[in-house]
């Protein structure tokens, strides 16, 4: 591939991910706009980059080393977040957060290494792009958040008491 076109695929790309980022900021603003089912509406955001992966005809199986990644990382991260806005509030939230990725970063890490190693023993292509990782991390993000809120609404814990 010549130097012109890593040019273009790295704009293509990069206009592919800066428009599946708005079109999830437009998706949060409606959840939070409407102050009623914030799990279950994250989590069903979660076809949204899926969706895109497969406009831009990618594997999906490819791209599951990154959704477990996101999965464990977010939805951990999430628990955090939600522990420490019920003690502590907004700072909490937003401590509980920090703190909660950096510690998630590496227990999600650690699987999807696990999973990427156990795919290709397999014989599965999990090989990355840089597409493909977003995807599939942005897609794992909302499903192990989506699930984690669901769950806490479930659970009785009153998200709307926690706006800020």
């Amino acid at each position: 591939m010549n130097k012109n076109m890593k040019k273009a695929l790295l704009f293509r790309n990069s206009l592919s991910v800066a428009l599946l980022s708005t079109v999830m900021f437009i998706i949060a603003y409606g959840i939070l706009w409407g102050e009623r089912y914030y799990g279950p509406l994250v989590l069903a955001s979660t076809i949204v980059p899926v969706l895109f992966a497969k406009i831009g005809q990618m594997e999906i199986k490819g791209l599951l080393p990154d959704i477990l990644f996101g999965t464990i990382d977010t939805g951990l991260l999430t628990v955090a977040a939600l522990i420490g806005a019920a003690e502590f509030g907004v700072i909490g939230a937003i401590v509980g957060g920090v703190i909660g990725d950096a510690v998630t970063d590496g227990i999600a890490g650690f699987f999807e290494g696990s999973l990427s190693e156990w795919l290709r023993r397999r014989g599965i292509d999990e090989s990355r792009t840089a597409l493909g990782s977003a995807y599939g991390k942005m897609a794992g993000c909302l499903l192990g958040s989506g699930a984690v809120l669901s769950l806490a609404a479930l659970m009785g814990v009153e998200l709307s008491s926690m706006k800020g």
